[in-house]
């Protein structure tokens, strides 16, 4: 699990992509947004893998905090294979607009000032990544040992999970959180097209509970390994949702 430290809109975040590898592959799945690169490649060779032996990166959504990143990461990587769910690949290859890019988000920052403005689209303008392997529901990918595909739409439509057969370890994405030390679902406002809300989102966590899970890697808050079964059955029967107000 890395931990980059960046803003997005001006606001300081900290991302938490995993890094997986073995003698084949070096994995990244998600890549933080534009600026994130040399951070990534200190903590990855930090951890002893060679930055130039990655071969693969997988897209657990659509997102530009997710995605914007792999711009940079290609142009000193090329023939990286990038995969992402069959329904998010359009929005990620720029066919079709990014799902937050609402009418809603769009008046959400107009009060800010018009540079601002512009910059914010300008992420969402340069965010088009090419990706070259569509992934579907129980896909298994070969890495590390092992690697099941789990389709959560509700976040985005094509949001995946991703299970870790031999580290029993679970990297959730945005389908699940850390607030205050809680593991809860997703943003109770995604504010996203296609008919995507956060109540389908906590429906698709149901497929979750069939794994079993020794730690969870949540993309905000990071590592959740405390009854990892136990909390995510409850984060589903109390509907618990990532709120700011909580």
């Amino acid at each position: 699990m890395l931990d980059v430290h960046t803003r997005v809109m001006g606001v300081p975040r900290v991302f938490h992509p995993t890094l997986m590898w073995d003698e084949e592959s070096v994995v990244l799945i998600d890549t933080g947004v534009a600026g994130s690169l040399e951070e990534i490649r200190n903590q990855a060779e930090a951890a002893g893998v060679p930055f130039s032996r990655l071969n693969h990166i997988v897209f657990t959504q659509q997102d530009i905090d997710h995605i914007s990143g792999a711009a940079d990461l290609l142009a000193g990587n090329p023939g990286v294979a990038v995969y992402a769910h069959e329904k998010d690949a359009p929005h990620i290859r720029g066919e079709k607009k990014l799902s937050r890019l609402t009418d809603a988000f769009l008046e959400r920052i107009s009060d800010r000032s018009e540079e601002e403005q512009a910059r914010i689209l300008q992420m969402f303008d340069n965010a088009a990544t090419p990706v070259n392997r569509v992934l579907h529901d129980g896909d298994q990918l070969p890495f590390c040992g092992g690697v099941t595909v789990i389709h959560t739409p509700g976040h985005t439509v094509g949001h995946i999970c991703l299970y870790h057969h031999a580290s029993r370890t679970l990297i959730a994405g945005d389908a699940l959180n850390i607030l205050h030390a809680e593991l809860v679902g997703p943003n109770e406002d995604p504010m996203a097209e296609d008919g995507v809300v956060a109540e389908d989102a906590i429906s698709a966590l149901r497929k979750l509970t069939g794994y079993d899970i020794a730690a969870i890697i949540t993309y905000h808050g990071g590592l959740f390994d405390t009854e990892p079964n136990k909390n995510l059955g409850e984060v589903i029967a109390h509907r618990k949702l990532y709120s700011y107000r909580r």
